[in-house]
């Protein structure tokens, strides 16, 4: 004979406990709450006023910068890079402008004509001016001066080069 053993079937007043889903529905809750203060805090920070923009007093007292180039850097064919072929032996400002000038030695095995651009920069990096400077060719292991007048005036900028060597055409 066997007994039949049953279980008392909890009624529906009965509280089944299981703590996993309360914790759960805890963690949902807040969660939703945090997602709706969000929300409401960042429409709060958003209106219909739109902001006076100022300038400001650099972007209005500096001038516009110069600009004297008549070939693009780095378009013309065949160029090598030669800022070691450069020295700058002046990078001065004078009366409304400045001068800079130094030498080119060429240490190629061949004739070569240089392209120097000049960029006078500010402290920050900004560029103020960039000015072209053309050297017709010299002979392998020459050297030339070249110079260079910025009509700018601005006080504490940087000399900067770009040197492009260029095998002489003949």
């Amino acid at each position: 004979m066997h007994l039949l053993r049953t279980l008392p079937v909890p009624s529906s007043s009965s509280r089944v406990s299981t703590p996993h889903v309360g914790a759960m529905t805890r963690r949902m809750l807040g969660a939703g709450v945090a997602l709706v203060l969000g929300v409401a805090g960042l429409s709060a920070c958003t209106g219909d006023a739109k902001p006076d923009p100022t300038p400001t007093p650099t972007a209005t007292e500096a001038s516009a910068g110069v600009t004297d180039i008549t070939d693009a850097p780095g378009s013309g064919e065949g160029l090598v890079g030669a800022l070691a072929d450069t020295t700058v032996e002046t990078c001065e400002r004078g009366d409304g402008a400045w001068d800079v000038a130094g030498t080119v030695t060429n240490s190629s095995e061949a004739s070569a004509s240089y392209r120097i651009y000049v960029s006078l920069l500010t402290e920050g990096g900004e560029t103020r001016a960039l000015t072209q400077v053309d050297v017709e060719p010299i002979d392998a292991g020459a050297e030339t001066e070249w110079s260079t007048s910025i009509d700018l005036d601005e006080e504490d900028l940087s000399c900067v080069l770009r040197v492009e060597r260029y095998a002489a055409e003949g």
